[in-house]
This record gives C-alpha cells, structure tokens and sequence, in this order.
C-alpha cells in the first residue's frame, strides 16, 4: 500500500524541510514503507536535498502543458529531477478551469519525463445527484494514451464532493468505481500492462479512516492532501497502513 502526501500550499519550504526531519528522526517508521511526497513546487529541492529514504518518490503537484519556451511563471515537468507527477486534480480542473484537452496535454509530458505519473478522476456533488458518475469518469480516463512509454501509470480516484469535506463514500461505493476503472483499462491495454497501472483514492482521507479504507481489495494506495500536512497525522496513516 503507497501513502501519497499532496501537500498542495500548506507547507512552506522551512515547514517541508521540518516534516523531513522528523521523518528521519522516525525512520524505523517510515524507511519501509512506500511513500510518495509532492511538496510545493518551490520546496522540492529543498525536500529531495534533505531526503535519503530509501523508498520514498518525490515528484511534482502539476506541472506545464508546455515543455520548455518564452512562458513566465510556467512551471515544466522538465524543469526539476523528480520521479513522479500529479495531473488532472479537481482543483486544476475546478479552480484554474483546465479541459480535458490540457490535461491531456500535461498528461503525455508527464508519461514522457518522469517514471511515475497520477491521474485524477472524480465527479462533482451534481454530476453524483443526476447519476453521471460513469459518464464523467469514462470521459475523463478517455485521455489514456494507447502507449505508456513506460511510466507507471496510477489512477486516482477523487470524487469532487469528498474532497474536504469530511463526507466519504463507502468501501462499496469506491470498490465499485475502481472495478469500472479496472475493466475500462483492461479495454485498453494487455493485461501485462494492467498489472502495473495501480489505483489510489482520495478524498476526506485521514487517521481514523485509513484503516478501514485499506480493506477495499482492488486499493492499491491513498492519495491524501491536509491531512498529510500534519506529521503526527501522516504518521498514525502510515502506520495504519
């Protein structure tokens, strides 16, 4: 099972470096277990410098539809040395309005340049409530590329409406969401490649329910944001996973 911390801007640089230390004064804890940390784009060098855990991957929230050029402020995959990146979160879908067609786009660099790559899923409170589900995920996984170029490929799913919130679907609810996942993928790609692509959810995941999450059996980690901001927090999760 993988913990994968989002930390989205609730870590500063001083507060990531911080939160590394105490994972290493810790690390009979932590040196096991498999993590992934994505700290702000401005702390992970910072993070990557202070790290030496044996089998934690460091990698990008987002990162640019554009590989390199005149763009101020653009922030691309090929900038910094990391091993993994997010795409596709409901918040970049949500907040800064990015289309299929850009997380697409974002998607394929990040297949291209880095080993491990996060695609988020999920639908909204109203796409929930008019039964849309399976159509909103179906559209958004339509951006698989048929060549993974040889990046891990990890699909999480984020329903837009737990994201927050403190409201979690049931074991059942996701089970079912990944097994359409899972059979969508298999239309895809050979089952040799199926095997390597892993599943994640995401959404009001912390302490006291990680546990009962993990029994979910097609799981294969967990992708957390405020909650992994809290080191004693991210501690009780890794432990209980």
């Amino acid at each position: 099972m993988i913990l994968a911390a989002n930390w989205k801007m609730y870590l500063n640089e001083n507060d990531s470096k911080e939160f590394i230390k105490k994972m290493h004064l810790e690390s009979d804890i932590f040196e096991e277990k498999n993590i992934m940390i994505f700290p702000s784009h401005s702390s992970i060098r910072t993070v990557k410098n202070n790290s030496n855990l044996p089998n934690m991957i460091i990698g990008m929230q987002d990162c640019s539809e554009i590989l390199d050029g005149a763009f101020t402020g653009e922030n691309s995959i090929s900038s910094i040395n990391i091993d993994a990146c997010i795409v596709g979160h409901s918040e970049r879908r949500n907040n800064f309005n990015e289309s299929n067609e850009t997380i697409e786009k974002k998607l394929n660099n990040s297949l291209k340049c880095v080993k491990n790559t996060i695609l988020c899923i999920g639908e909204k409170k109203e796409e929930k409530e008019r039964n849309e589900t399976y159509h909103v995920i179906e559209e958004q996984l339509s951006i698989l590329p048929k060549d993974l170029q040889g990046s891990r490929l990890i699909i999480a799913y984020e329903p837009v409406w737990s994201i927050g919130t403190g409201l979690v679907p049931t074991n059942e609810y996701i089970s079912d969401i990944l097994s359409f996942v899972k059979k969508y993928l298999k239309e895809l790609y050979s089952s040799e490649i199926c095997e390597d692509i892993l599943l994640f959810y995401g959404g009001s995941v912390d302490e006291e329910n990680i546990k009962k999450l993990s029994e979910i059996s097609l799981l294969n980690g967990f992708l957390v944001g405020s909650a992994s901001c809290k080191f004693e927090k991210f501690k009780k999760m890794i432990k209980a996973i």
